[in-house]
């Protein structure tokens, strides 16, 4: 593919601000190709044609983050487990950042028709959201919810080394729409900073915890298919404390997010 070839797994971790680049330009890439291919469902085939561009590099990815946890664990280096995860958690951020922050201001940019169109799937996914949560029980159908989406995000990369992917990408245009909406009804494009810090607070913890997720199945994902036994262990304990800890964090993020509806 061609990010596989453009950026190598050892150049990302040297160099992650150019994935922020690279991660715009497949994005604008694979929405023109699904606009001009596609009349219905825009959005959704965007996601996959994303999914399919960037699958390769984070499997390579994965991969070489279990054989450096194989590394640290028969050289005996006691290294904290977020520190020793902590590049593979940035390059899913600014890939991340990188869908939400194009197509937050493609949204504001193109006329409101357009807008509509491309993104008529992440519209109805969020009014579908905002319905949902409207009742006394918010907090448990927020973390609920989360936790379902956290379940896929490691599923997803356990059966299919990173399938956790499109997921991730979902949700990252799904959030990206959301700040669009919100920015164009509060001041446009110069309200984007102040659209995207309403939903910093939760939305970033919530992302974070599918990030840990989906790097905790790839993990095992990828121990088992290189079949070294003597190191399975350590990879799923680890896995198993990533896993917790994401759960925490969907815990948290569904109070602040509570907070922050009853606030507005």
């Amino acid at each position: 593919m061609v990010l596989e070839k453009l950026i190598s797994v050892k150049t990302a971790e040297k160099k992650p601000y150019l994935l922020f680049f690279f991660g715009i330009a497949i994005s604008l890439t694979c929405l023109f190709i699904s606009f001009m291919v596609f009349e219905t469902s825009i959005g959704m085939f965007t996601t996959f044609l994303i999914t399919i561009a960037v699958t390769p590099f984070m499997i390579n990815l994965l991969r070489y983050e279990e054989a450096r946890e194989e590394e640290l664990y028969q050289h005996r280096r006691d290294i904290s487990l977020i520190k020793r995860h902590r590049n593979i958690l940035l390059i899913f951020s600014i890939f991340f950042i990188s869908i939400v922050f194009s197509y937050s201001l493609l949204y504001l940019v193109l006329p409101e028709e357009l807008s509509q169109k491309i993104f008529e799937d992440q519209i109805n996914e969020i009014k579908a959201i905002r319905g949902s949560f409207a009742s006394p029980d918010t907090f448990v159908k927020i973390v609920s919810n989360n936790i379902g989406v956290l379940f896929l995000s490691f599923l997803f990369s356990f059966l299919f080394g990173a399938g956790a992917i499109f997921i991730l990408t979902w949700n990252a245009s799904v959030l990206a729409v959301a700040i669009g909406m919100l920015a164009q009804s509060i001041g446009g494009i110069k309200a984007l900073p102040l659209a995207a810090m309403v939903f910093f607070p939760h939305g970033s913890l919530e992302i974070l915890a599918y990030f840990i997720g989906a790097i905790a199945g790839g993990l095992i994902s990828a121990a088992l298919t290189r079949r070294k036994p003597k190191w399975f262990w350590f990879i799923f304990r680890d896995s198993a404390k990533l896993l917790v800890i994401s759960i925490i964090l969907l815990f948290i993020a569904g109070m602040v997010e509570v907070i922050a509806i009853g606030l507005g």
